[in-house]
């Protein structure tokens, strides 16, 4: 039994952003993504800022966290927060790491506004996380 459930973001068009992003990555990078949402569903949120295998973000993302994915060089971000409700983690954007920074580099500022989008209608802007 999951300790955490996982949501995707789905846009004004319905489509699973997160799905999309994934599926347009290779079988191997997507699998190791996979293999950490996996992991992190097993565990309690509150034991996961001490896990490598998230960043809790500031600044201009601050309220965000990063699952981390490293893959031949290429530093993989899922970028999500805490919710809408307990217990939950709403996964909004994909993206990747150089450098310490973020590309693209608005990845922040969009993710925010899928973060007000998701909590004014959570059943309209997300779906269970499929692991498939």
């Amino acid at each position: 039994m999951s300790k955490c459930k996982f949501y995707d973001y789905v846009n004004t068009n319905g489509i699973n952003i997160i799905k999309a992003e994934l599926d347009g990555l290779g079988v191997k990078v997507k699998a190791k993504i996979t293999t950490k949402l996996n992991a992190l569903e097993q565990m309690e949120q509150a034991d996961w800022r001490g896990s490598k295998m998230i960043e809790v973000l500031k600044g201009d993302k601050d309220g965000l966290l990063a699952v981390r994915a490293e893959w031949q060089g290429v530093q993989h971000r899922l970028l999500g927060y805490y919710g809408p409700e307990r217990g939950e983690c709403t996964l909004l954007a994909y993206c990747t790491e150089r450098g310490g920074k973020y590309i693209p580099k608005e990845i922040g500022e969009i993710a925010q506004g899928r973060i007000v989008e998701t909590d004014v209608n959570p059943a309209a802007r997300r779906i269970r996380h499929d692991f498939g």
